[in-house]
């Protein structure tokens, strides 16, 4: 199979889902509805209109399920053959693969899908590969500071660089008015955040060892899940006793969902409730689909031990594991509500459209998540509008300015 994404990738498996998803959930309800139709006819003894039916049903669907698998196949056969448009040549391509990505980018992954994505720095649309080389070419005027850039879910690296606005881009203010380097990371978000944040670890350590100056100072800026992939980052490099941790002097994250989104959890919910009805059932089914790293925002799970070995579409779960922060590292939290105050009713019920005040201020049930970080918080504004935001940038370039502190730590209680 050619390992370059392909639009003929993109049809086969619009045309596997199809017949798995749709084709087989309106089956699976149609089949629902005529038992309980048929019951009548079962109580005077003839089975004979229900044969009929299925029989009937049986040949249509079969029908269609077998045209899809062969239209689907052929699609795959023209990919492996290069026939197809890479995917990643326009703006629209690569947000379409970064959206499949994100719903189902685990299975993607698991079938060796060209599609499926690979973490890594982008430049202009294409992968930065993490040699001395590479880096040189992509980054001349690279300096000491770098401030890594980590999008959230279903998105790719060109969600920080959205056209059309007036107002200048993150990466655009710190160009120009610090001397740090903006570097933008791309990652296949239905992943488990544990494991991007696995990945996230390996590139950085990469990365730093392969930097064109010595790093002297990492900044780290993650939106929505890119915030639970930065401190998930952070929690594996300590373990694994990389380098590249000590030289991280701030930890921004945009809206993050720290103690759980409630949208996932309103899935999870659902798929449950679908369930008690048999004629439901199905729907049910499609709910309980999503990717692994969607089902890990029901409670901003950060690490493998919250997740391994368990299904997560099951339970409610409700065990997360604290992660140890950098002590030396300034965080900082932004959260936002559409309402003009956290306690507004609109931001009590929906916070900023996707994730709850109190959740990407880093507060669970059990207390902060990080005791010692900062909280910043932007009214009237929707989740969105904190991937360009002029308070959010001019906080940026502040912290990225600022010479940072050495933290003092508290000696332990007896």
């Amino acid at each position: 199979m050619s390992s370059t994404a392909r639009t003929t990738d993109v049809a086969a498996l619009a045309l596997e889902y199809g017949d798995r998803l749709i084709v087989g959930t309106v089956r699976e309800v149609h089949g629902a509805v005529a038992r309980r139709a048929f019951r009548a006819t079962r109580l005077i003894g003839s089975r004979l209109p229900e044969s009929v039916h299925d029989a009937v049903a049986g040949t249509v669907y079969g029908g269609l399920s077998g045209a899809l698998r062969i239209s689907g196949n052929a699609a795959r056969s023209l990919a492996a053959r290069g026939v197809g448009a890479p995917v990643d040549d326009t703006r629209l391509g690569r947000g379409v693969r970064a959206a499949v990505n994100g719903l189902i980018g685990d299975e993607l992954r698991l079938q060796g899908d060209p599609q499926a994505i690979t973490m890594a720095l982008r430049r202009d649309g294409v992968d930065v590969p993490a040699t001395p080389w590479q880096l040189r070419h992509a980054y001349p005027g690279a300096t000491g500071h770098l401030v890594v850039f980590v999008h959230g879910l279903c998105e790719n690296e060109e969600s920080w660089l959205t056209p059309g606005r007036e107002r200048p881009t993150y990466v655009e203010r710190l160009a120009a008015e610090t001397e740090a380097t903006p570097v933008l990371v791309r990652y296949n978000t239905g992943l488990h955040v544990s494991e991007n944040g696995q990945h996230l670890d390996e590139l950085l350590e990469q990365v730093v060892a392969s930097w064109p100056v010595a790093v002297h100072r990492i900044t780290l800026v993650g939106y929505s899940m890119g915030g639970l992939v930065v401190r998930a980052a952070t929690n594996r490099a300590t373990v694994s006793g990389h380098q590249w941790p000590h030289r991280v002097g701030d930890v921004v994250c945009l809206g993050t969902p720290h103690a759980g989104a409630n949208l996932e959890k309103a899935a999870h919910l659902g798929s449950r409730i679908l369930r008690i009805w048999p004629q439901a059932t199905p729907f049910g089914t499609i709910l309980d689909a999503r990717s692994a790293g969607i089902v890990d925002l029901r409670h901003g799970y950060i690490t493998a031990d919250e997740w391994e070995g368990q299904d997560l579409t099951a339970r409610w779960g409700l065990d997360r594991i604290a992660a140890a922060p950098l002590a030396h590292a300034e965080y900082h939290f932004i959260a936002a509500t559409i309402g003009a105050t956290p306690r507004h009713p609109f931001s009590a019920v929906l916070g900023d459209l996707l994730v709850h005040f109190s959740s990407a201020s880093g507060i669970g049930r059990r207390g902060p998540v990080v005791e010692h970080a900062q909280l910043e918080y932007v009214p009237s504004t929707h989740h969105f509008a904190l991937l360009n935001h002029p308070r959010v940038a001019d906080w940026l370039v502040t912290w990225v300015n600022s010479r940072p502190q050495p933290r003092r730590l508290e000696p332990p209680r007896a």
